[in-house]
């Protein structure tokens, strides 16, 4: 969390009659009008209809006293010491009386109902008038919403996994609103909470130039290298090498070593994706899927460069960088993760909840006598830049019901509730949606200390109703005891950032990619995990590459190529 005094800032709600002005009415009439089948004129906007979508403006989230704020796009700002002072992100309540109805997921047990329920009974009055969700567990989420949406009875904001088949065909069946045209430009700084999200977000959840939610933003890069750089000294090396060749040289003398300080260790433990995913980065490999220099749509195991990681990756494993068991430990969970901080290995991958959440950073220190585990960025192939495939951007989107939107008015008021519910850091809504009710789910200590109630009852009940599926802005806080990793965290994760770039079928459906995964998935690990262990010779990558396609590579890339196609 963070912290901010109190000063100006935009209203989020606006009074009716300023909404209902010249100028705001006429951008959503026109969308609006065409949302429904009937009323008003016009005919439902055509999601495969492809327009050029005018981005809704981005503002950054307010900066909060005590955040690091980084000048790199994508980068989120980090905490590192608690909330001294909140703000109000809206001004008034975003109902005024009656209800909004949700589809959510439920990923724990049911809440209790209010007035018992504190977290929901605040939440109503917050809201100014009754939060009615419908819960639902994940394994059964898309089938479920399959069965309401056939109902006719949707409610009035819906977590929507975009890139699944029950909300692909409600997209194209028009089930929910067309935002485009209501949040594009400066429209959307109406909603100052929904204007901090990133551009990067709009752009790959946006379906044809169309706006169909708003979307859960989410980190450009998810998990990252740690090393010990104890073991790199012990071997001889006192900063990371320039290129792949140093590398595999610097790793061949830590795993040579052995053991250091009576502690037995190996270089890398797992041979897994996030591993693979690293030294890919190295060798410029690209993205998943990407466009050649003729503009056709090839997988990165197509590639030139994908040779040369395998390659690399026999290298290591020749050179006994690898645990003995690697193929294994790449199946085992956090089990490599754990050896990490065990002081048995020399590199591993993880995420800022694992490093910092988790605190395997700490644990490492604490655990292993002069260990000094630091974040890297690992060197390129010939020294010069690497290439990083950037997440996503987002999970999910929430979406606004269209009939329910046919009102302008209420249309206006759900957009106040996720406006709401996406406050940033440092406000009081934001206090309330992800920490709690005070003195139900938390007390404030000294200093501004949120110090959890341990009530497990009162934690799920809020747990179980704040993940509406759109959030604030994507943020580090970090612990006072792991204060000490922060500076080489930002210093790499700045740069890996920096050199992210997009997929360029990130938010398409492919419904041949969910049905020919697991088929696809088997013949990659098969033959990666063989040609990397010598059980299979590199000679065999054609045949790798050939395997590949017919077990549905062509036809996931075939449907890829057609939803391109449709794109402006």
């Amino acid at each position: 969390m963070s912290s901010a005094p109190l000063g100006p800032r935009l209203d989020a709600q606006l009074s009716r009659r300023t909404f209902l002005s010249l100028t705001g009415i006429a951008a959503l009439s026109v969308t609006l009008a065409s949302c429904s089948g009937g009323g008003g004129g016009g005919a439902r906007p055509n999601p495969r209809e492809a327009v050029a979508l005018v981005l809704p403006t981005y503002v950054a989230p307010r900066e909060v006293p005590g955040g690091i704020v980084s000048a790199v796009e994508g980068m989120p700002t980090i905490y590192t010491q608690p909330i001294q002072e909140y703000y109000d992100s809206v001004s008034k309540a975003p109902l005024s009386g009656g209800k909004v109805t949700t589809f959510q997921v439920l990923w724990g047990a049911p809440p209790q109902s209010a007035p018992a329920n504190e977290y929901w009974a605040g939440l109503n009055e917050r809201l100014g008038g009754t939060f009615e969700p419908t819960l639902v567990a994940f394994d059964t989420y898309n089938e479920k919403m399959a069965t309401t949406i056939a109902s006719g009875n949707v409610p009035d904001l819906l977590f929507v996994q975009d890139t699944n088949a029950v909300a692909a065909k409600a997209i194209n069946d028009g089930v929910f609103a067309d935002l485009s045209e209501v949040l594009a430009g400066d429209e959307i700084l109406r909603w100052p909470n929904l204007a901090n999200v990133g551009s990067n977000a709009w752009k790959t959840s946006a379906k044809n130039g169309h706006l169909f939610g708003i979307p859960n933003e989410d980190p450009y890069l998810t998990n990252f290298p740690a090393i010990r750089w104890d073991l790199m000294q012990a071997a001889g090396y006192d900063e990371m090498p320039a290129d792949a060749a140093g590398f595999l040289d610097m790793m061949t003398a830590v795993a040579a070593l052995k053991s250091v300080n009576g502690k037995q260790h190996w270089g890398i433990g797992a041979f897994d994706g996030k591993l693979q995913a690293v030294v890919e980065w190295m060798f410029r490999a690209g993205t998943t899927w990407q466009l050649d220099d003729s503009g056709k749509l090839v997988n990165v195991i197509e590639t030139d460069a994908y040779a040369d990681v395998l390659e690399f990756h026999t290298q290591l494993w020749k050179a006994g960088v690898y645990h003995p068991d690697a193929l294994a430990l790449g199946t085992q969970g956090n089990k490599a993760a754990e050896m990490f901080t065990n002081g048995q290995l020399a590199i591993t991958v993880d995420s800022f909840n694992g490093y910092f959440g988790a605190n395997i950073l700490r644990d490492t220190v604490d655990i292993t006598e002069g260990a000094d585990p630091r974040m890297f960025v690992p060197p390129a192939v010939d020294g010069g830049e690497i290439v990083v495939q950037r997440n996503d951007g987002y999970w999910g989107m929430v979406s606004i019901s269209a009939k329910a939107a046919e009102d302008p008015e209420r249309l206006a008021e759900l957009l106040d509730v996720v406006n709401y519910w996406r406050a940033p850091d440092g406000s009081t809504e934001a206090l309330f949606i992800h920490t709690g009710a005070e003195g139900y789910n938390y007390t404030l200590g000294e200093g501004g200390v949120i110090e959890d109630t341990n009530d497990e009852t009162a934690n799920n009940d809020r747990a179980a109703l704040q993940w509406l599926g759109v959030f604030k802005s994507p943020s580090f806080v970090v612990a006072p005891t792991s204060v000490e990793f922060v500076e080489n965290f930002q210093q790499t994760l700045e740069p890996l950032i920096a050199a992210t770039v997009p997929s360029p079928v990130v938010g398409l459906y492919n419904e041949p990619n969910v049905s020919e995964g697991s088929k696809l998935a088997a013949v990659d690990t098969d033959y990666r995990n063989g040609i990397v262990s010598g059980r299979m010779s590199l000679d065999q990558l054609d045949e790798y590459r050939d395997a590949w396609r017919k077990a549905g590579g062509d036809t996931v890339r075939k449907a890829y190529e057609t939803a391109l196609a449709e794109q402006v």
